[in-house]
């Protein structure tokens, strides 16, 4: 069975990474894989695509978008191309893709949309919103799906619309605990980290949303308290801003700009708390592979990363305040054997509801369901 995941670019993001690494699963069960980019570029993920055995296609979406002329042929040669490759599911996850749900339904293509994030229209243009999700429903057989309990609810309370709900995952053979205290000791030595230094990780593109200004004005506040030093992987729109705060701040020297990297695990497993302070998530990727490495979390109170801490047992979910993150950082700095309670349960959870292995037959099981 051929699944095409259509994507705006294929970037190195939180969608785009899941669905790379679960492609053996889909490949085991006799699934053929196809990522499309209907961006600009094809992106800056299309290597690791390649590497797991996608067929990558680039269909960029044509930029006069009123131009009625090009707009037809576009949906033309996209429906075209579902007949002609003999594509049997179409995986939405840009969400701006409405017609082409319905090119799916014309070629006879099962169309699942899945809904990446809690956005809110504003209300001139919600009606619109909830009606074009109810007529993909209901008239063109397109499934929605949500990563989370707070994209679920937001879907439904909001848009009205009914989904069905699959977390997102993370991969256990990449995120998993420090086998021992010499493995993290062991790291801190490869990556030039003193053993006596408190060390705090974020991971994430720069972005307003992701809001890692608080991560550094926090450090300002710490900085004559704690002997700290923080790893800040991921680059993008503002890492600029961020950079010129932590000069202002006097804090430039206590941080280290990594940009993406590939082992992540490395850096998580040599540091002693992970922080994500993001004003809102679908579901917070990047903190599921924090707590899958047994890692204590700070996570601000917001939309996507309140589902995954439980009762304040398995994490530390704050009010979203630049004072209250750096008293969390300063009590668990003082306070070891709560933040190791906290990572303890942290692994557990995850491992009960965020796992790889059971999301993807869920999300196998949709795609065959009316097969």
């Amino acid at each position: 069975m051929k699944v095409a995941h259509l994507f705006n670019e294929i970037n190195f993001s939180g969608a785009e990474i899941m669905y790379a690494q679960a492609a053996p699963l889909f490949q085991a069960q006799g699934f053929e894989l196809i990522a499309i980019s209907t961006g600009k570029q094809k992106g800056n993920y299309v290597k690791q695509y390649e590497q797991a055995n996608y067929t990558i296609a680039h269909q960029p979406l044509p930029a006069g978008r009123f131009n009625l002329i090009t707009l037809l042929k576009y949906y033309v040669s996209f429906y075209h191309y579902l007949k002609n490759e003999n594509i049997r599911v179409l995986h939405i996850h840009r969400s701006n893709l409405i017609i082409h749900g319905v090119i799916a339904w014309l070629a006879g293509v099962r169309c699942i949309k899945t809904q990446h994030n809690t956005f809110k229209n504003r209300v001139l243009t919600l009606p619109y919103a909830i009606v074009w999700r109810f007529v993909l429903r209901k008239l063109f057989n397109v499934s929605f799906q949500t990563i989370g309990e707070s994209v679920y609810l937001n879907e439904l309370q909001y848009y009205k619309n009914p989904s069905i709900k699959i977390n997102n995952w993370f991969d256990k053979s990449k995120f998993y605990p420090a086998e021992d205290n010499q493995e993290k000791q062991r790291l801190r030595e490869q990556l030039d980290i003193a053993k006596d230094v408190f060390v705090i990780v974020s991971t994430g593109g720069c972005s307003p949303i992701k809001n890692h200004h608080d991560i550094i004005e926090a450090m300002s506040i710490v900085k004559d308290k704690v002997n700290c030093l923080y790893l800040h992987l991921g680059q993008g729109a503002t890492e600029q801003e961020e950079k010129q705060l932590a000069s202002e701040l006097g804090v430039f020297e206590n941080i280290r700009f990594l940009g993406n990297q590939d082992k992540v695990r490395d850096y998580l497993i040599a540091s002693d708390l992970y922080l994500m302070p993001s004003k809102f998530e679908g579901l917070g990727n990047a903190a599921l592979e924090a707590m899958a490495c047994q890692l204590p979390c700070v996570l601000y109170d917001s939309s996507g990363l309140r589902d995954l801490i439980k009762d304040n047992d398995n994490g530390f979910l704050i009010e979203p305040d630049v004072t209250k993150l750096a008293e969390n950082i300063i009590k668990i700095f003082n306070n070891y054997s709560l933040a190791e309670k906290k990572a303890n349960n942290a692994l557990v959870s995850v491992n009960k509801e965020y796992t790889m292995s059971n999301s993807v037959q869920k999300i196998i099981e949709l795609y065959r369901l009316n097969d």
